[in-house]
């Protein structure tokens, strides 16, 4: 906010902030010393504003002033109920970053992918049980980002895509499907279902759909990158579990909850905190064996993702 000038009186103060709201300006007026200094919030418009003052200082009664103030509430009146419907279709994401509540209205590409998760990863788990000879890998190997046959030849290579110039593209995707265990299928289930709902019911089905997809191909391929070029090994050819998507959705929203508020997402500073310290957590290795690069990138493609202006 900077200053501009100053005017004699309060109506006269006034009357020129109603004009500059008109022009695309907001303003405001206070008195100091027995006048009423006027300053703008934008500093970018501090030169038309300051050519506009000297022109209203010349002939403060011209009719163009005068009509300003219908026009100026006319435009303050329509701020005032867009602002209400954003209130109105706030999504309040305190309480439900790993909390449920979302039953009704719950979104259908959340919840299929959530059904698909849970079949294939009991599909992993069991069915070795009932199918004699059947390997406990089975399922795992065959979603990976690489087969575990392949990833001597990776590294060998330095070549994270042995798998996917083989022709097996859906490598590029289906790693988010299953999952090591229960625990690791309950807490990524939990916080997919409650917080995932909530920013496809803002985006829509479509547009969420899309960015899941974007979420996991780049997460994946990302990650398996990083695990030859950086960390010298093919451990993240062979990671599961959708928490690198859900590290994308929770920095996208984490954007827009700070820098795009009008998008309709509020994160509070509270479950940031749950987050980035989840995060930090498991790059220190007191959660286990975890696919930190899966993580990171992920969480980097929703941050670049939250920064991409919304369309209405």
């Amino acid at each position: 906010m900077r200053q501009i000038g100053a005017i004699a009186t309060d109506q006269e103060a006034a009357r020129f902030v109603d004009y500059l709201l008109t022009q695309g300006i907001e303003a405001k007026s206070d008195p100091r010393n027995g006048e009423f200094v006027v300053w703008i919030h934008d500093e970018s418009h501090i030169d038309q504003a300051r050519s506009e003052l000297q022109a209203y200082l010349s002939n403060p009664s011209d009719q163009r002033y005068a009509d300003a103030s219908k026009e100026a509430n006319s435009i303050r009146k329509v701020e005032y109920l867009k602002n209400e419907q954003r209130r109105k279709n706030m999504h309040d994401m305190r309480g439900k970053l790993g909390g449920a509540g979302m039953m009704s209205r719950m979104a259908p590409v959340t919840m299929t992918i959530m059904w698909i998760c849970i079949g294939v990863t009991a599909v992993s788990f069991f069915a070795p049980n009932f199918v004699p000879g059947l390997k406990g890998n089975w399922l795992i190997d065959w979603l990976t980002f690489a087969p575990y046959s392949m990833l001597p030849a990776a590294m060998l290579k330095h070549d994270p895509f042995v798998a996917i110039e083989a022709g097996q593209v859906w490598r590029l995707i289906t790693p988010i499907f299953p999952h090591g265990g229960l625990m690791h299928i309950a807490f990524n289930m939990y916080m997919w279902y409650s917080f995932g709902g909530i920013l496809e019911r803002r985006l829509g089905s479509g547009r969420y759909l899309l960015m899941v997809l974007g979420l996991a191909i780049f997460g994946n391929v990302a990650a398996a990158s990083a695990s030859i070029f950086i960390t010298g090994n093919a451990s993240e050819l062979y990671a599961i579990g959708i928490s690198g998507v859900l590290f994308g959705l929770f920095g996208f929203a984490w954007v827009k909850s700070t820098f795009e508020p009008q998008f309709g997402i509020y994160l509070p500073s509270q479950s940031v905190l749950m987050m980035m310290l989840w995060f930090g957590l498991c790059w220190l290795g007191f959660v286990g064996n975890i696919a930190n690069w899966g993580h990171t990138c992920g969480l980097i493609a929703g941050v670049i993702a939250g920064f991409i202006p919304s369309r209405p």
